[in-house]
């Protein structure tokens, strides 16, 4: 009975260590969650509809496009990340030319994002993937908003793109 104590053991132990070595943790490849949001949120997206406060702003937002880049890094899985704007907006407008943005959130295809952090125009924004691949963000811009100034850009906005 000596005799198979001693391998049952080290057989035990070995089986154990193996387990919690495959137990927990991500790989060390940081979240999946945000590194799987960022593939499918990066690239061109154009705009296929904008509204304000439900008026159809589309019309000032001829050949817009959004573009939004950065690479995954395990150690900041948040960000920041890079976004870019080109088209014609209306003046003034909701968008920035070009910023960063951050994950504060990101769930399975939406999430909340956080735009331009520590700046005036910092703006939380949700997103959500459609089953169609379309992207829409939403915005809302308080009344008197320090890095808007203006009533014209202040409501909630919703813009819809496509890849």
């Amino acid at each position: 009975m000596k005799f198979l104590t001693r391998p049952l053991s080290l057989v035990t132990v070995a089986s154990l260590a193996l387990f919690f070595a495959n137990c927990g943790g991500d790989g060390g490849g940081g979240s999946a969650k945000e590194k799987t949001q960022l593939k499918k949120l990066s690239g061109t997206w154009e705009i296929l509809s904008a509204d304000l406060q439900g008026d159809d702003r589309i019309d000032d937002f001829t050949g817009f496009t959004l573009t939004i880049s950065g690479t995954y890094d395990s150690d900041s899985p948040e960000g920041p990340y890079q976004y870019s704007v080109s088209g014609s907006k209306p003046t003034p407008s909701p968008w920035p030319a070009s910023g960063n943005w951050s994950f504060s959130t990101a769930g399975k295809d939406q999430g909340l994002i956080l735009r331009d952090a520590g700046t005036d125009d910092e703006t939380p924004m949700s997103y959500k993937i459609l089953s169609n691949g379309n992207l829409v963000l939403t915005i809302s811009v308080p009344d008197g908003s320090e890095g808007w100034r203006t009533k014209e850009v202040s409501g909630d906005w919703t813009f819809t793109f496509t890849q």
